[in-house]
């Protein structure tokens, strides 16, 4: 079975890793031995893989016994295959490991989150270069995906850095969230929250996942009640009805006034606060140093 339908009932079907992606560089001029970070980057931003893997971490996370049971499901069904761009692979398997307060969501990406990482760490060089990534709504918020390739540079060493913005795939918010920032905090928070909450489960698709196959069906309800736990906001209700739009409307609503706090902790005014919203981009810094 190709990635395709998976990722599109996960949520996490990114717009194409060739599309959309900012490198910037910093001004600093690679001295010594330093391995060039803005190649590097533009590297990733053009090599392109095929990563095969399989989701037998996430369904024995979600549900065991369809591996378990002798009417469960095929182990041929938890194939998967991705394609794209090495930056495209890098920000779709960070997305996988999304966390609430430090939390992972599922474990439905673990085995692609490694395969990707290795593939990856492939091309680099072997000293010399840490790949960070990541998602946030913005900084600081208690929903976020990180990741992390390499070793970290020394405090001794002169860092060079290039950074890939590639889409995220959830819906853009922030020119909403600064729209909305003459509301205050809270009207900022609650576009933030419903982009997020919407990203994470695209309403007609997460329906269509929750009527679909093995081992579909039961990732998705997994995914939403593990998000109504971290989020301490009761689904299952509204997941069993497929009434994803409501699920979503309840996750949204105890969301936003988390964000809002955070943004008042964090920013002088609720513009600024909308000004670094972040929803709709991966992260990718690429830090070189001389050896």
């Amino acid at each position: 079975m190709t990635d395709v339908a998976f990722d599109v009932t996960l949520c996490l079907l990114l717009v194409s890793a060739s599309i959309g992606i900012v490198v910037t560089a910093d001004t600093g001029v690679t001295g010594g031995n330093a391995v060039d970070a803005d190649g590097i980057a533009s590297s990733l931003a053009t090599s392109t893989a095929t990563v095969q893997y399989d989701l037998e971490p996430g369904v024995r996370d979600a549900g065991p016994s369809l591996l378990e049971s002798p009417k469960g499901v095929d182990a041929r069904e938890l194939d998967r295959t991705a394609h794209g761009s090495l930056s495209g692979l890098l920000a779709r398997s960070t997305l996988g490991a999304v966390t609430v307060d430090g939390v992972r969501l599922t474990h439905a990406r673990d085995d692609f989150r490694s395969k990707v990482g290795r593939r990856v760490e492939s091309e680099l060089p072997a000293r010399g270069v840490n790949v960070a990534v990541l998602w946030t709504p913005f900084p600081g918020a208690p929903v976020q995906a990180t990741d992390s390739l390499g070793p970290n540079a020394p405090s001794s060493a002169t860092v060079h850095s290039a950074t890939l913005d590639v889409p995220s795939g959830f819906p853009a918010a922030r020119e909403d969230a600064v729209a909305a920032s003459d509301d205050g905090f809270d009207a900022v928070a609650r576009v933030v929250a419903n982009r997020t909450v919407a990203g994470l489960f695209p309403p007609e698709l997460a329906r269509l996942a929750l009527r679909g196959d093995e081992p579909v069906s039961t990732l998705m309800t997994h995914r939403y009640e593990r998000a109504g736990v971290l989020l301490n906001a009761s689904v299952e209700p509204e997941v069993a009805r497929e009434e994803t739009r409501t699920a979503n409307a309840d996750l949204a609503a105890v969301l936003a006034p988390r964000l809002a706090d955070e943004m008042r902790s964090r920013y002088d005014t609720p513009r600024d606060a909308a000004e670094a919203v972040s929803v709709g981009r991966v992260t990718i810094v690429v830090r070189t140093w001389s050896l």
